[in-house]
């Protein structure tokens, strides 16, 4: 059966707009409680916004009819009455040929176009043949020369490029998401690439982040080890127990050029395969590579995650941005993956991460610095207030209506994360400054704190 947009939301072609709507809530509702499967929600959002507008949905049924010539044949391809329509069809068009064809021959042929790239030479002889009453017939090598100028922009169009769809299918599979943990306690989120077999690329600066690292690919989740710890170009090579996972194919910066589009998938703030595309705005050279600028977004989490070409190569790895400009991105040249070696930070990207956190105090408040104190916190929407007081040993203490809960806390990458007894729970920092702090704490909620 031939799937459809109405097939993937589960509604009948005749379906009106409240069937519709009612058919994406149930949808929505089953992802959100995650029982549908993400790639297929990207489908069903899809056929929502296409279905739920008139215009585009009139289109979308138009596109579905079936010329007259293929309606017979699928019909039933065995059917008499089917091929008599067929036949009826070609039999009708043929005369219609014919006849063109017969009155046209004593007509004069019309000036062909001038097709970009002829001579002046040959725009003079088509004047001429046209007011001589005749056209010069063109030699065999103007013919070609003439197709050649015709089919010429459409030959770029063979380099291999593939559509936004298509590239996440394919790319998906590769890309994961990283989870940090200090005990129990989760204490920020990356991303990765799949290498082929158990190995994960990532940047070190997500690997080393936590003292126990669990990788999620696909449906599957796993733990995972350093192996190698390239600190001075910020990678990171994952072992991942009980992974077999295909390999992505790695491309060349040096291949790139500035203006060419680019995509970026990984895991921001931890939703998994998160897709977004851009251009590579800059290529910066550095010893052994390049690096990519690109105005791909991404966010807190997205480190680690896959840069790749409009075929599919990975051509980078996202290591940071720079918080106080728009688009500015770099992700280290996915070259470097094969002359990785253990060593220590000090090169040219852990010096631009270190630049990238001066721009942003909440990155330089990695280490807790600006955290630490205490806090009056007001939730504008439920009206709750609280105190909290964070120490420099990372435990807190939560004052409110008259009770006290102890706890510990952690700052990694704008996630606040916070552990009491019977309840973990990450918070995102949405601002940070020495006398204020925004958490949001669910959707459309936050936590508006004013330091004491």
């Amino acid at each position: 059966m031939k799937r459809t947009l109405y097939t993937i939301l589960g509604v009948d072609p005749l379906a009106t707009s409240e069937e519709i709507a009612a058919a994406y809530a149930r949808l929505h509702a089953a992802f959100q409680s995650g029982s549908y499967d993400r790639n297929d929600w990207v489908l069903v959002r899809e056929a929502y916004a296409v279905l739920s507008n008139k215009d585009k949905r009139g289109h979308y049924d138009r596109s579905q009819i079936a010329p007259p010539l293929t309606r017979g044949v699928e019909a039933d391809a065995g059917s008499k009455t089917g091929f008599n329509l067929d036949w009826r069809y070609g039999l009708g068009a043929g005369l219609l040929v014919a006849a063109l064809v017969y009155w046209s021959k004593g007509r004069a042929p019309a000036a062909p176009p001038v097709v970009a790239g002829q001579g002046a030479s040959q725009v003079a002889m088509q004047d001429n043949g046209a007011h001589g009453g005749g056209f010069p017939a063109q030699s065999q090598s103007q013919s070609q020369s003439n197709s050649q100028a015709v089919s010429a922009p459409a030959a770029g169009n063979g380099s291999g490029a593939m559509g936004m769809e298509d590239l996440f299918a394919k790319l998906s599979p590769f890309v994961a998401r990283i989870n940090m943990y200090n005990g129990a306690s989760m204490v920020g989120t990356g991303s990765g690439v799949a290498l082929g077999g158990n190995e994960i690329i990532t940047n070190c600066h997500v690997a080393l982040a936590g003292s126990r690292l669990q990788v999620k690919l696909g449906h599957d989740s796993y733990d995972a080890t350093v192996i190698v710890a390239d600190e001075e170009r910020d990678l990171c090579k994952l072992s991942v127990k009980g992974l077999n996972a295909p390999a992505a194919v790695i491309g060349a910066s040096g291949e790139l050029r500035t203006g060419q589009r680019v995509i970026a998938i990984g895991a921001p703030h931890g939703l998994d395969l998160t897709i977004s595309d851009g251009i590579v705005s800059s290529l910066r050279p550095l010893d052994g590579g390049t690096l990519i600028q690109t105005t791909a977004p991404v966010s807190p989490g997205s480190s680690g995650g896959g840069l790749f070409d409009s075929s599919g190569r990975l051509v980078g790895i996202v290591t940071f941005q720079m918080r106080t400009g728009q688009n500015l991105n770099f992700a280290a040249p996915a070259e470097w993956i094969g002359s990785m070696r253990t060593r220590r930070g000090g090169g040219l990207i852990a010096k631009m991460s270190a630049e990238r956190a001066q721009d942003n105090p909440a990155q330089s408040a990695q280490n807790g610095d600006l955290v630490v104190g205490e806090w009056h916190c007001n939730d504008p929407i439920g009206g709750t207030s609280v105190m909290i007081a964070f120490s420099d040993d990372r435990t807190l203490q939560m004052r409110y209506a008259n009770r006290v809960s102890p706890g510990r806390w952690m700052y990694r990458e704008s996630q606040l994360s916070i552990q009491f007894s019977n309840v973990n729970d990450t918070l995102r920092v949405e601002e940070l400054s020495r006398d204020k702090m925004i958490l949001k704490f669910n959707v459309g909620q936050r936590l508006v704190c004013a330091r004491r």
